[in-house]
């Protein structure tokens, strides 16, 4: 009888913790599923938003140039597209909005507010980031045309260097001789941002 007793008290104990383990693999599975779906629609939420800003954008590049004015892609943007990169070779473009600041680079590369534009016979540079609308640098090589479409027409400059600098050692100078340069972090693989280190396209025009 004390055998059946103690064996009854072990079944009871061993079916409340079979239930309390059974309840809390729900609750995970419940929160990892919930976790999961934020994760999905905030995913699909980044993207729709990256699709809708590159179509707004293409749109008021293609009113500049139809008008030759500026054109904000958005109501409330302080920022407007004034070039679009090609690089045939790769097949890729971008387009370029005006003022390099860190609200504007999150929607594509932009131009460094000092610096020249094609045509204008000084330092022209366009910077980006490197996981996203600049990520392609990686893959130019030496010789690579990059056409460059602005209002004025497109204009042609041929890669001559590849380099990486340390922006807190090298400062990058506007020259008045007309020369191209696409610039962004270093390196492409990196997890972390903020570091010193920039990945250079240099290129001249093709005459």
């Amino acid at each position: 009888m004390a055998v059946n007793s103690t064996f009854h008290l072990a079944s009871q104990q061993g079916g409340k913790q079979a239930k309390w383990f059974n309840w809390l693999m729900r609750w995970v599975l419940a929160i990892a599923l919930a976790m999961g779906g934020w994760y999905v629609l905030s995913s699909g939420y980044m993207l729709a938003k990256a699709h809708l800003s590159i179509w707004l954008i293409s749109d008021a590049w293609s009113l500049t140039l139809k008008d030759g004015q500026a054109h904000p892609p958005w109501s409330w943007a302080d920022t407007h597209p004034v070039a679009k990169i090609n690089i045939p070779r790769l097949g890729e473009s971008s387009y370029v909005l005006a003022d390099a600041n860190n609200r504007n680079l999150a929607f594509g590369p932009a131009h460094l507010r000092g610096s020249g534009m094609p045509g204008e016979g000084k330092t022209i540079v366009f910077s980006g980031h490197n996981d996203s609308h600049f990520a392609y640098l990686g893959g130019l090589a030496m010789g690579d045309v990059i056409a460059v479409e602005t209002v004025q027409g497109v204009h042609r400059y041929r890669v001559t260097s590849l380099q990486v600098v340390d922006s807190a050692e090298q400062d990058l100078k506007i020259g008045s001789e007309e020369t191209l340069v696409l610039t962004t972090c270093y390196p492409f693989s990196t997890l972390s941002s903020g570091g010193s280190l920039r990945f250079q396209v240099i290129a001249y025009p093709m005459i």
